[in-house]
């Protein structure tokens, strides 16, 4: 299987898709109403199982964007970095 890489900070690599092995916070980001900016919606737990795609940078340098479903969401690295090195894991295993 061949896996898409998607560089989001100076040397930071992920996989494009990720499924997730456990429950993730999240910030949804929905569409401003007054211009076709954005804004920060709810913070959320996208569920353990949940396939997320990579999306690009985030609001600051600890965040990505995510798409899950129809929704796009901001994570924090910290938490992908935990699924990450899980993954290596279980690859390497």
């Amino acid at each position: 299987m061949k896996t898409e890489t998607t560089y989001v900070a100076e040397e930071t690599q992920f996989e494009r898709i990720y499924v997730l092995p456990k429950i993730v916070s999240a910030i949804q980001i929905l569409p401003s109403e007054e211009n076709e900016s954005s804004r920060l919606g709810l913070l959320t737990q996208l569920p353990e199982g949940a396939e997320i795609e990579i999306g690009g940078p985030g609001f600051n340098d600890r965040t990505l964007r995510v798409k899950c479903g129809n929704a796009f969401y901001f994570v924090f690295l910290d938490d992908l970095e935990l699924v990450r090195k899980r993954m290596a894991a279980v690859a390497y295993a």
